[in-house]
């Protein structure tokens, strides 16, 4: 597929067929995660899989946004390893960047191998940081829940083909 029609197809899953990730499709997905671009090569993301029932359970006692994946993806970072230019006089710290960048990465990767996504941060993350036991400079960004979609309501919602004009997107200066 071209990577433009991927794109346009991609699209928030939040209903997941009871069906496991085959573990070689899950390694290409993390694969593309690993080697995803970070500010200076830094490399301060550090991915949590969780697959267990024991895990999924956990996690979904304390928010509803890993639904009923079979993988929900836990993308964090290393506070002392992102990237902080000194020679900037401004707060900037790679760590969300970051793992945005790998997370876009795995979510692609998942959906050229024709499995379903969700990319998702309505939770409160040090809430979770401290239910497994995070270390204090491990901070969680986002989850990646990933599973094959539901054939009835796995869709995507209405409002996915809703894109701004190109005009709106764009400016040239």
């Amino acid at each position: 597929m071209e990577f433009i029609e991927l794109a346009k197809n991609r699209y928030s899953c939040r209903a997941f067929a009871d069906k496991a990730v085959e573990p070689e499709k899950l390694a290409l997905v993390l694969e593309a995660g690993r080697v995803a671009p970070t500010a200076v090569n830094g490399q301060p993301v550090i991915v949590k899989v969780l697959k267990s029932q024991e895990s999924l359970a956990k996690l979904r006692s304390i928010s509803r946004m890993a639904y009923n994946a079979p993988v929900v993806i836990m993308v964090c970072y290393d506070e002392n390893k992102v990237y902080s230019p000194v020679t900037y006089h401004d707060d900037f710290k790679s760590g969300i960047m970051d793992s945005s960048i790998v997370t876009t990465s795995m979510m692609m990767q998942a959906t050229d191998l024709g499995l379903a996504t969700l990319w998702a941060r309505g939770f409160n993350a040090a809430e979770i940081e401290k239910a497994f036991n995070f270390p204090a400079n491990i901070k969680l960004a986002c989850f990646l829940d990933v599973g094959y979609a539901d054939p009835e309501n796995g869709g995507p919602s209405p409002r996915h083909p809703v894109r701004k004009s190109m005009e709106e997107f764009a400016e040239e200066l």
